[in-house]
């Protein structure tokens, strides 16, 4: 198999990044003139397309699994995202602190929210999904998880 026709494969499943499919090349053996050719033509014919994956990710990532902005960002540079095209990506979207605060109220009502390991396992929760600390105590407040007690 050729490596256009394994980029190609690799696409079929799932949109990827560029960077995602020169490693998993590199990784099946193939050298880096066809490396270099297999995604020239990917590219030329809109198979690869950074700023498209970027857009799809956040929005999975936002809608679906309910990460953070932080965590979203996070993994797209591991993916290979340019910067610039991450902030674009991540700017078309808003309400993430809605989100964060109607997850909170859903996740948590009815727990025993005197508990400080309660609290800090709902910040803990929230943070590992790349929400801002301020934010999650704003929500953890809104939503009388916290209290004023709470990390002083």
């Amino acid at each position: 198999m050729s490596a256009k026709d394994c980029a190609v494969k690799l696409l079929a499943h799932c949109d990827r990044s560029e960077r995602e499919i020169r490693e998993k090349l590199a990784k099946k053996g193939f050298c880096e003139e066809e490396i270099e050719n297999a995604v020239s033509f990917c590219k030329e014919y809109g198979y690869i397309d950074d700023e498209r994956f970027a857009r799809h990710f956040v929005h999975d990532a936002s809608e679906i699994k309910k990460f953070g902005a932080v965590r979203i960002k996070a993994e797209l540079k591991r993916r290979g995202v340019a910067e610039e095209i991450i902030l674009s990506s991540l700017g078309e979207r808003d309400g993430e602190y809605e989100t964060l605060l109607a997850e909170v109220q859903r996740r948590f009502q009815g727990a025993d929210l005197t508990d400080m390991k309660v609290k800090n396992k709902i910040f803990g929760y929230f943070a590992r999904r790349g929400f801002k600390t301020e934010d999650i105590l704003r929500a953890m407040k809104e939503s009388g998880v916290d209290d004023d007690e709470y990390f002083e």
